[in-house]
């Protein structure tokens, strides 16, 4: 008894289907779940951050009138680009 094409790829297709739901099966136990003694990645000791936040929540006309704001996101941008750092923004 001869396989004809067709009954092999069947076979084939049932092959690899079926390694393809082990894989899967696999996968899901296997799955990382984060510990969960983990601290949140957010530092409270930081009152700039604090106040980055709170500045994130205004209007940009509040930003305007608030000089706390300003200061906070210059002394931001100053910690990001360091001392000296070119804070323009343009390309010259």
């Amino acid at each position: 008894m001869r396989a004809g094409p067709d009954t092999i790829l069947r076979l084939i297709a049932i092959g690899l289907g079926g390694i393809a739901a082990l894989m899967a099966a696999i996968e899901l136990t296997d799955s990382v779940t984060p510990p969960a003694g983990r601290a949140p990645a957010t530092r409270d000791d930081d009152p700039l951050r604090a106040e980055l936040m709170r500045c994130r929540a205004i209007t940009p006309e509040e930003l305007a009138a608030d000089a706390a704001c300003q200061a906070a996101w210059a002394e931001n941008r100053r910690r990001f680009f360091g001392p000296g750092g070119d804070t323009s923004g343009g390309d010259e």
